[in-house]
């Protein structure tokens, strides 16, 4: 059995997209990380003056999973679209205002006649085919768009799955690896997926946005057993009060006229 001071809190940071800003907020917080630049090539890191936090690197999108599940891991770092995405039972305890995407129906700019979801529906030829990393938010939308009458089929290397209805829906989920701004025309009609503000990659790739699903930040969040042990809530409140103070750092400093 483990004696408290022999006690470790594990911790889980992204690797990615949200990898980069992570460390610049923790740097303003004040915390000393080895091993998590974007050039280290092991999955491990460390805090140099904090050897009670047990740290590992993952993506994004596995992260809430560990961190709901109990006894893996304790806290984390990811996007609150990852959260909503894989259903897992984790706490957010702390917005981080950074790493703000948005998640949007798009389709090829040429097809004047498909502006929201409805013509997407009505003009499209045959079945409706949308590529997206976002199986269950994309289900959850579409359900919600067409007051539960239409189940999308969900299509996947491994299997084909309808959990709701019957495999006959006008509407095939494609599960996608990546790159999905490439799908249309050729492996999709549109594609559910995320973007920053400027729409950049997506007016790149011939695409417009027809539909705003959700608006999605980075959060850190915590696997409620371990708020509730005293020792592990203890110390994942005073890790939240050292990353505001990195949060606050970062917004003066961002003010007009800082130097």
């Amino acid at each position: 059995m483990q004696t408290e001071s022999q006690r470790t809190l594990k911790l889980l940071l992204p690797k990615g997209s949200l990898q980069g800003e992570t460390l610049e907020l923790f740097q303003r917080a004040g915390y000393e990380l080895n091993g998590y630049t974007e050039t280290d090539r092991s999955y491990r890191a460390t805090f140099r003056d904090d050897n009670e936090v047990q740290i590992k690197i993952s993506r994004p999108q596995e992260i809430p999973v560990y961190v709901g599940m109990d006894d893996f891991y304790d806290l984390g770092i990811t996007g609150q679209d990852w959260v909503e995405e894989t259903d897992s039972e984790v706490a957010e305890i702390l917005p981080l205002e950074y790493g703000h995407i948005d998640i949007i129906l798009a389709v090829r700019e040429e097809r004047e006649d498909i502006n929201t979801f409805e013509d997407l529906m009505t003009h499209a030829e045959g079945d409706i085919l949308i590529s997206t990393e976002y199986l269950n938010l994309a289900e959850k939308y579409i359900l919600e768009k067409t007051e539960n009458k239409i189940a999308p089929a969900i299509l996947t290397p491994w299997k084909r799955l309808n959990t709701r209805g019957s495999y006959q829906s006008p509407v095939t989920l494609m599960l996608s690896f990546g790159a999905t701004e490439g799908k249309p025309p050729e492996e999709a009609d549109a594609i559910i997926d995320n973007s920053t503000s400027s729409r950049r990659t997506i007016k790149a790739n011939a695409l417009k946005e027809i539909e705003l699903l959700r608006q999605s930040e980075s959060t850190l969040i915590a696997n409620p057993k371990a708020l509730r042990d005293p020792w592990k809530s203890e110390k994942i409140e005073k890790f939240k009060e050292t990353l505001q103070k990195g949060l606050r750092r970062r917004r003066s400093q961002a003010l007009p006229g800082h130097i």
